[in-house]
């Protein structure tokens, strides 16, 4: 089965589309920042609400400003603006998500760690990957293992699995071995591992599994709320994609 991980070693050009990507997804949660993003040029720059540009359009890549800080790329690096548009945290990183309740992750020499507002490291840069914080808990790995962190940047679950997403409906989905299952914010199993691959559950609180190469939606207690029923083509690609 395919790790997560080879989807997160994009080159730096692809990587710098997919975090501001995510960073577009939450432009609803950005509409009170004092600046806005704008193109010309084919580069990002800032304008106030009045249309003033107040940071010229001169970064290769740029986000909105989510938590009060907006993500920039120049020359394949990575740094923060605040809602001045100055230069708050100087562009260094190789990547960069923004910042959940004033944490972000950024790669420095081609390792994870988090960091405040003030570009202090709340975690030292040692991840071979990382995850934003979602529920309060953000995913790592290091040596080979995937854990969580958690708001203090402290071990919430030691990294002890073989694979792990992000957490939802205060699940997680967790690999040991060949199989997935769901554990706890405490490290628990929930669900026994006995899938071939498992996601995160969704707002409506089912989440996708695989199980003898077919797909289903199951709840929160494991139970199969749905077949998901694939194109042949689809069902060629899932049984690729999980052995």
């Amino acid at each position: 089965m395919k790790s997560i991980q080879p989807y997160f070693k994009l080159s730096l050009n692809l990587a710098a589309v997919a975090v501001l990507f995510f960073c577009s997804v939450a432009v609803a949660k950005a509409g009170d920042a004092k600046l806005h993003r704008f193109y010309e040029n084919a580069k990002v720059g800032y304008k106030d609400a009045s249309g003033k540009v107040v940071v010229p359009a001169k970064y290769y890549a740029g986000s909105e400003f989510i938590g009060g800080y907006a993500i920039v790329v120049d020359n394949n690096k990575r740094g923060f603006l605040n809602e001045t548009g100055e230069v708050a945290i100087a562009l260094q990183y190789e990547d960069a998500g923004p910042f959940v309740n004033g944490i972000a992750k950024v790669m420095l020499n081609k390792k994870y760690g988090f960091i405040n507002t003030e570009g202090k490291w709340l975690a030292e840069p040692k991840y071979d990957f990382a995850e934003d914080f979602n529920e309060g808990l953000a995913v790592v790995k290091l040596d080979g293992k995937y854990g969580y962190l958690n708001t203090s940047c402290t071990n919430a679950i030691a990294p002890a699995y073989d694979n792990a997403r992000n957490f939802s409906k205060g699940m997680a989905a967790a690999k040991k071995g060949n199989l997935w299952g769901y554990i706890d914010t405490k490290g628990n199993w929930v669900i026994q591992p006995k899938y071939q691959d498992a996601y995160n559950f969704s707002s409506s609180g089912t989440a996708r599994i695989t199980l003898n190469n077919e797909l289903f939606l199951i709840d929160t207690h494991g139970n199969v709320q749905q077949k998901i029923e694939m194109k042949h083509e689809e069902e060629e690609g899932e049984r690729k994609r999980v052995h």
